[in-house]
């Protein structure tokens, strides 16, 4: 072998020594800078028991390439999974190139079949987590966000369970705030004459790492009567249980960490805030104290609520007559009559119109009360005009709001007019009837 010869495969064995000891100092880097992987276990709340088979994500996001399109994309999800064995343990690394991603922790989510899915909106790199989770439930109540606070010009406003909507009537709301501090964060509630509050926080509860939605998860029912008209709130977080003045229960959600306490628009108020709060709730709109959460949640239907409001916790029902007021508008909103009448069950009452300067006439046929299985009272309508008849399937009506039945009618030149019927529950004892 000539000196050349020799030379270059000398180069050629230093070059290569160099390549490999340059790749193992960046695998060295990159296993050095690489976030600790995620461990932990998965147990039942209530009984401690491991859930195996339950199917653990971590999710992370960063740059990256399109599957679809190849092009360069900033939010790409990177996903690892893993399989609880059956001690109910997990490991699996947090997924995606450090160079794209970061080195900071991710989402996790677990699964498992016959629990409701847990989901921890970040863990972070090495984490050591003992996760409870909740069988699901075969009972699933309404709920929502409530909004408590104070407008621009410093007056209160609270939340209403049975028409799941912020009022300034404080005596119609079931919570409303007195005070507010933020730092130190200190919030008083108050609830009306009838109504009870407890708080429960998470340690009290065995919490043991904070998922989506945990603080409704665990505990269903409060382990003492709410019986405190007002309470002050700072930043221990917990559960807040709620009787409202018709016996009714609520819980919601008292997390510190996430609490809004800001101005702006109030949702379902036609009012700015000055110091606008959230809390996550669910509600039971009939009788017992049980308030499992089970997601995800609808909302209350205020009418139904109100009605339930009325029913018994023995389970009698109120069957009798009732009193309705009926109005009746046109498609601007302009009213055309107004009348109030006395419905029994099953029997269907015929009334003359009390319009008199309506484009066209009509009669309410048949009106019909009726209670459904839930013991529910349930309105029929038959409005029968000139060219038109209109029958209705029947209808929830209640007190605290109008049911609206809509009617397309015609005049005898069949002009076609929109009619909107409302009709309300009023006090039997208090009103009278016939035109009004």
């Amino acid at each position: 072998m000539s000196g050349r010869s020799r030379l270059f495969r000398l180069l050629a064995m230093g070059l290569a020594a160099t390549l490999a000891a340059l790749a193992l100092l960046v695998w060295l880097a990159l296993w050095w800078f690489s976030p600790a992987p995620v461990s932990g276990r998965l147990v039942a709340y209530h009984s401690g028991s491991p859930v195996a088979d339950a199917i653990i994500t971590v999710s992370r996001q960063g740059w990256g390439r399109s599957e679809s399109h190849g092009q360069l994309m900033w939010d790409k999800r990177y996903v690892a999974t893993a399989t609880t064995d059956a001690d109910g343990r997990f490991r699996l690394p947090l997924p995606g190139p450090v160079w794209l991603v970061g080195s900071g922790g991710g989402r996790l989510k677990a699964e498992a079949e016959g629990f409701q899915t847990l989901d921890v909106s970040h863990v972070p790199p090495g984490a050591e987590l003992t996760l409870q989770t909740v069988v699901n439930r075969d009972e699933r109540l309404p709920g929502g966000t409530a909004y408590l606070g104070w407008g621009e010009v410093g007056e209160p406003f609270g939340w209403s369970f049975i028409d799941d909507t912020p009022t300034r009537d404080l005596p119609l709301a079931d919570l409303y705030p007195l005070e507010l501090n933020r730092a130190p964060l200190r919030v008083t509630l108050a609830v009306p004459d009838g109504g009870g509050l407890h708080f429960v926080s998470a340690e009290e509860q065995g919490i043991a790492h904070d998922s989506w939605d945990y603080l409704l998860r665990y505990l269903d029912a409060s382990p003492e009567p709410p019986s405190a008209t007002r309470l002050a709130l700072d930043d221990t977080p917990g559960t807040l249980f709620l009787r409202t003045p018709q016996d009714r229960y609520a819980k919601l959600a008292w997390e510190p960490a996430t609490l809004t306490a800001m101005t702006g628009a109030v949702p379902g108020l036609d009012a700015t805030s000055e110091r606008l709060l959230s809390l996550r709730f669910v509600y039971r709109p009939f009788p017992g104290r049980e308030l499992p959460y089970q997601p995800p949640l609808f909302r209350v239907e205020s009418v139904r609520a109100a009605l339930q409001a009325e029913l018994h916790e023995e389970g009698e029902t109120l069957t009798g007559p009732r009193v309705y007021r009926v109005v009746v508008t046109d498609a601007e909103g302009k009213e055309l009559e107004r009348q109030q009448v006395e419905l029994t069950p099953g029997v269907p009452v015929s009334l003359p119109s009390c319009a008199d300067d309506a484009p066209l006439s009509w009669r309410f046929e048949s009106l019909r009360l009726e209670y459904d299985e839930e013991g529910l009272p349930r309105l029929q309508l038959t409005m029968d005009g000139a060219t038109f008849v209109h029958h209705s399937a029947p209808m929830l009506v209640g007190p605290r709001g109008a049911s609206v039945f809509e009617v397309m009618a015609f005049d005898t030149d069949y002009q076609r007019h929109d009619l909107e019927v409302r009709l309300r529950e009023l006090n039997s004892k208090a009103e009278s009837t016939g035109c009004q």
